[in-house]
């Protein structure tokens, strides 16, 4: 009978590292439930036994099938080509007829024609761009009193914290202590928003209960099984694959001996 191993996680995973984690359980027919606070990389239907997404962001749908492209040799089996369509040998086709010339315009009737179309519009074309030309923005007034001091206050705080920014070395701002402080911030914050959301979801609690085993995958989600370790001692609550495979093997343990 194959196991149910529950995966929470916090970070983004591709579907290929679904097929990995069977390889290291030792076991291609465990079940596997996720519980995620980020969306997969690409669609899991088929990798996994169920995705609960809880976090922000959907699901990835799978692109639908592309329609198979018709064959353009082949003729519809409906085309019937009618006999009037077809040309009988003697057709000739009418030379048509070339209407005669139009009536040649003198040259001093076709400059003055030209000249009175041309001066209305140009002054259509000037009043056009006289009519569009934006009229000039009011200058914004300037704070008075109270709010001028307001403005001073916070113009001088933003000034401060760029000079103190500028002023801390580099090396201090990306060397791993400071790193590691931030990260850890992170993952605190996560962790109980990760938590939180998994108390208030009926349907992830109910998958939890059925799992023979609940794995952590990332600095995220220790919380939260730590929790589920506290709350519930009989199913075995581990941080990473490795450690799940030996709680799988012990499962599997007295069946094999018995």
């Amino acid at each position: 009978m194959s196991k149910n191993v529950v995966l929470l996680s916090t970070r983004r995973l591709p579907p290929a590292y679904f097929d990995t984690v069977r390889e290291d359980l030792g076991d291609p027919d465990v079940t596997l439930d996720v519980v995620g606070w980020v969306a997969p990389a690409g669609p899991v239907a088929d990798k996994v036994n169920s995705f609960t997404l809880i976090g922000p962001g959907r699901m990835p749908v799978a692109p639908p099938p592309e329609p198979a492209a018709a064959d353009p040799t082949e003729e519809a089996p409906d085309a019937v080509i009618a006999p009037e369509a077809v040309a009988e040998p003697e057709a000739v086709v009418a030379e048509t007829e070339v209407p005669p010339a139009a009536a040649e315009v003198p040259a001093d009737a076709a400059g003055e024609a030209a000249a009175t179309s041309a001066a209305p519009a140009g002054e259509g074309a000037q009043a056009q761009a006289t009519s569009t030309t934006p009229p000039a923005a009011a200058a914004k007034p300037r704070p008075t009193g109270a709010k001028r001091v307001v403005k001073a206050v916070q113009w001088r705080a933003r000034k401060g914290k760029k000079i103190a920014g500028r002023m801390l070395p580099k090396a201090i701002k990306t060397s791993a202590p400071v790193k590691f402080l931030r990260g850890n911030r992170a993952s605190k914050d996560l962790g109980k928003t990760y938590w939180g959301r998994i108390l208030t979801r009926r349907d992830v609690m109910t998958t939890i209960g059925k799992a023979d085993v609940v794995v952590a995958l990332d600095a995220g989600a220790i919380w939260a099984g730590w929790n589920l370790g506290q709350r519930k001692a009989s199913t075995p609550v581990v941080l990473g694959i490795p450690a799940a495979r030996r709680e799988l093997d012990m499962l599997k343990a007295p069946a094999g001996n018995g």
